[in-house]
């Protein structure tokens, strides 16, 4: 690794597992310091073991996002362990699938509450600190469906779709104080059965709908991660950066 993120401190959201559990690991190796949060409490602490092994000092909040008072500590706690909070990486989420006219209201309230509003109130925190500083990168996790119909994605679909317009309007509103807002945008995302993460069927996926000819693997968006969260993107806001090996321009 390049250290292309020494002396950044980050929090990474959704940490225990998946996109988030690699995030932990590469983010390490670039050597940001790094505040860990999952509602998982021993995922999270397996990984932020892991990256301090990579050489990160670590600070962990193991918490229920979709609550204010949860994202308030987890910021406080940033702030407490090393003075300033620079990146927002936030891969936290849970969805419940199904096409729409089989959703429930259930499902809907869940899913905004899991996928939407705990971004929004660990951004409306995040940016609190990072406005004192006049500096940070939020980094929030969409999905090609929030972009594209995906059939069976249903509230899913909605919730990312809000995510993405929420980036963009902090990207406008809080560019002039030196805060880049961005999002990314994965296609269904395979993980082995050994990697701390879910497996995703390929029964249900063609590889032709890919010219790249496969699937997207967990650090295909944590490298655009690293690269919103280094200083190399420093005139980059407001985007959303598909990650799905060409699926889109089909």
């Amino acid at each position: 690794m390049s250290d292309r993120l020494r002396e950044k401190v980050a929090i990474i959201t959704g940490a225990a597992s998946g996109q988030g559990r690699v995030g932990t690991e590469v983010f390490a190796a670039e050597g940001a310091d790094l505040v860990l949060t999952d509602i998982d409490a021993a995922g999270l602490e397996a990984a932020a073991d892991v990256a301090r092994q990579a050489g990160a000092v670590v600070a962990t909040y193991a918490g229920d996002l979709t609550q204010e008072a949860a994202n308030e500590r987890l910021v406080e706690r940033a702030l407490e362990s090393f003075g300033r909070l620079d990146v927002l990486y936030h891969n936290a989420g849970r969805a419940r699938m199904s096409p729409i006219h089989e959703a429930t209201l259930n499902d809907w309230n869940f899913s905004v509450a899991n996928e939407l509003t705990l971004v929004f109130l660990t951004c409306k925190h995040a940016l609190n600190a990072m406005l004192k500083q006049g500096s940070g990168s939020i980094i929030n996790v969409a999905s090609l469906s929030g972009l594209y119909g995906v059939r069976g994605h249903g509230v899913h679909a909605a919730t990312k779709a809000g995510v993405i317009g929420l980036t963009r309007q902090m990207a406008v509103e809080y560019g002039p104080s030196g805060i880049r807002c961005n999002s990314i945008a994965p296609s269904g995302i395979y993980f082995e059965p050994s990697e701390p993460g879910f497996r995703l069927g390929r029964s249900r996926t063609s590889l032709e709908d890919f010219p790249l000819g496969r699937l997207a693997r967990p650090r295909d968006p944590v490298n655009v991660a690293v690269f919103l969260a280094s200083d190399e993107s420093s005139f980059i806001t407001g985007q959303t950066f598909i990650v799905d090996g060409g699926k889109s321009a089909h």
